[in-house]
């Protein structure tokens, strides 16, 4: 059973096979991750005006995703790792309240090995954080109509919270319907509430339409071990659709996503998919070189390496972006998300033939 346990902890631990670099090379490849966002996705004002007018003002649609308190080896990943193991065990009892316990003084060290330093995403967000940030943009206005659709944010709710959201969607589509584009952006499993409500709705209201769905850190295809078992457990006991499909109701669907975020992936269904940490994979190769090759800063680029794999920073980059600090090269990576990559998918009316 140890052996099982380590190979579960180990898929958490999400890296891909890349090859040593020189240090000039390096040089060029942060230079090059940190203006690639802003070059080539950001819009000027004239440009959002422009995309603003031809919206009319969207009305945009919030789903907010887990508790970031409880994303990486918080309550919420021991509880499914715990399920896991019922499933590979199912005679053995995981319920002892000492287990936790033991539990980290057995494989507390390959959790230590995952996240080097306390993910600045620890702390449990608002539930409207998605509302929040784009309030912030310097071109929002009041007449975008911002309506959050509010969870528990427990997956356990995943059910009713579909219903909830039914519902909700049709008083939207009654209201705003053929007046104003519809878009709407969910995070993390609110992609995988929306994605089923969309559905549902195909047969329960097939008059209603959504001109945009946004998914950003979406576990709905994921390529990660752990999340997929967790997945399949999930849509089994809540019932949900296993196929992801492109909703007949959803005109547009855009999908963002990070490697390093284990959490989220590219998914086939989706109009078009953008991946956001794509550069950073060149400023790898040099931190596997000094760890390869240079006794004493292997340590500290060990941690440099582990910290470009931050599940946490990646899976809330799409909000808050990405920074990192790596020791071993001093070096800073800042790269902007949101208002480059992100904010524009709000502006942007991009129409399909259905």
């Amino acid at each position: 059973m140890r052996t099982l346990i380590i190979n579960i902890i180990g898929a958490f631990v999400f890296l891909s096979p890349v090859f040593a670099s020189s240090q000039i090379e390096f040089e060029k490849e942060l230079v090059y991750a940190q203006s690639s966002f802003s070059s080539a996705n950001a819009m000027s004002f004239s440009e959002i005006n422009s995309e603003l007018e031809k919206t009319a003002n969207p009305v945009i649609i919030t789903v907010a995703g887990l508790n970031f308190g409880e994303i990486g080896w918080g309550p919420f990943e021991f509880k499914n790792f715990k399920k896991l193991i019922a499933l590979f065990f199912p005679k053995k009892s995981l319920e002892n309240p000492d287990f936790e316990e033991e539990f980290y003084k057995e494989y507390g060290e390959y959790f230590a090995q995952e996240v080097p330093e306390p993910s600045r995403l620890s702390v449990r967000l608002p539930d409207n954080y998605l509302e929040q940030k784009i309030k912030e943009l310097p071109y929002y206005n009041p007449e975008m109509v911002i309506i959050p659709f509010a969870w528990s944010r427990e997956p356990a709710d995943t059910d009713k919270t579909v219903a909830e959201f039914e519902r909700k969607l049709k008083e939207v589509y009654k209201t705003y319907g053929g007046k104003k584009p519809i878009f709407i952006i969910a995070h993390s499993w609110g992609s995988v509430l929306m994605h089923e409500t969309l559905h549902r709705l195909e047969k329960s209201a097939p008059d209603v339409k959504i001109d945009k769905l946004i998914t950003m850190g979406s576990p709905l295809v994921p390529s990660n071990f752990v999340v997929k078992l967790f997945m399949k457990i999930e849509i089994s006991k809540e019932d949900l659709i296993k196929k992801v499909t492109h909703p007949q109701n959803l005109r547009y669907w855009k999908n963002i996503w990070a490697e390093r975020d284990m959490y989220s992936n590219k998914i086939p269904a989706a109009d078009y998919n953008i991946q956001v940490d794509e550069k950073v994979e060149r400023l790898e190769p040099t931190l596997l070189d000094i760890i390869l090759h240079n006794k004493e800063l292997r340590p500290v680029a060990k941690t440099d390496f582990l910290t470009l794999r931050d599940i946490k920073a990646w899976h809330g980059s799409y909000m808050f972006d990405y920074r990192a600090y790596l020791k071993s090269v001093n070096k800073e990576i800042s790269l902007e998300i949101f208002k480059p990559v992100v904010a524009p998918q709000l502006l942007e009316y991009d129409k399909k033939d259905k």
